[in-house]
């Protein structure tokens, strides 16, 4: 991988930590998510005039990842309504290299090579590292466990879609954007289900934020899609779980969640773990 593309998924995973933060920050992680979801549709609109549309090829990955990144986004707000930042975001952007590892040898028949081994451990080890607080609180945690674990299967799931999709869109800014587009309108169909149209109204003060977020979130995928277009999709992808470490960093000492170094020491082990699939996959 070139050093250019290194460094462009390393702002991706910047970008990406920040606007998971402003979620968090959110008193309402569903309302945020669909804040910043139409937002994004807001901001990629005028933008049709000048991407075209992509390849007819990538359409069926298109709206495969609108359905897979709706399903994401509630699982997300479960995530962050039930577990701290620091602890649902590295254990969702962690599990999902593994998860998909794991698909590919028990859909495809594909043997694990000795570090794929080493990865999988790796990243468990992480985990475990999380949950090193006593069964008791564990248990009680559990609700933020299942549904970060549960993130992380959509995560692997549209990363591997986008990843084809954008190779054959022909266009990646034009991919992007109509993903962008699209992916608002489920998620607020969702949310005025779930908390009835007045109280999504009611966050349209918040547009500021949502704007700001919504960029950041954009940017930062469409940076991944691209950049999967330009070299091997498991470097991209575990380049970009860096994010993991800013994560942790950012709920220990921003959000002043408990057991801060220990969930540091935990996020780097996975990041480390995940970077032996990126070896063994280049």
């Amino acid at each position: 991988m070139e050093l250019s593309i290194a460094l462009i998924v390393l702002i991706a995973a910047l970008f990406h930590a920040t606007w998971n933060a402003m979620v968090k920050s959110g008193q309402d992680h569903l309302l945020s998510i669909t804040g910043f979801n139409v937002a994004a549709g807001l901001i990629a609109l005028p933008l049709l005039l000048f991407v075209g549309l992509p390849a007819v090829a990538s359409w069926p990955y298109l709206f495969a990842s609108v359905a897979l990144h709706s399903m994401y986004y509630v699982a997300l707000s479960a995530a962050y309504k039930y577990g701290d930042f620091s602890h649902a975001y590295p254990v969702a952007r962690g599990t999902a290299p593994v998860l998909v590892t794991l698909w590919s040898v028990l859909a495809l028949n594909e043997a694990l090579s000795g570090i794929e081994v080493a990865s999988l451990i790796g990243v468990l080890s992480g985990i475990l590292i999380f949950a090193a607080k006593g069964f008791r609180r564990v248990m009680q945690d559990r609700q933020a466990l299942v549904s970060a674990l549960i993130t992380s299967m959509f995560i692997g799931s549209y990363t591997i879609v986008d990843g084809i999709g954008g190779r054959l869109s022909g266009n990646v800014p034009a991919y992007m954007v109509w993903l962008a587009l699209q992916c608002g309108i489920p998620i607020l169909i969702y949310a005025i289900f779930k908390r009835g149209l007045a109280e999504v109204i009611s966050i349209r003060h918040q547009w500021k934020i949502f704007l700001l977020g919504a960029s950041l979130a954009l940017t930062s995928y469409s940076l991944v899609v691209w950049s999967m277009t330009q070299a091997p999709l498991p470097l991209v992808s575990a380049l970009r779980e860096t994010s993991i470490i800013i994560a942790a960093l950012i709920g220990a000492y921003y959000f002043k969640e408990p057991s801060g170094k220990r969930r540091i020491i935990a996020s780097i082990v996975i990041v480390c773990s995940i970077a032996l699939l990126a070896v063994d996959g280049f």
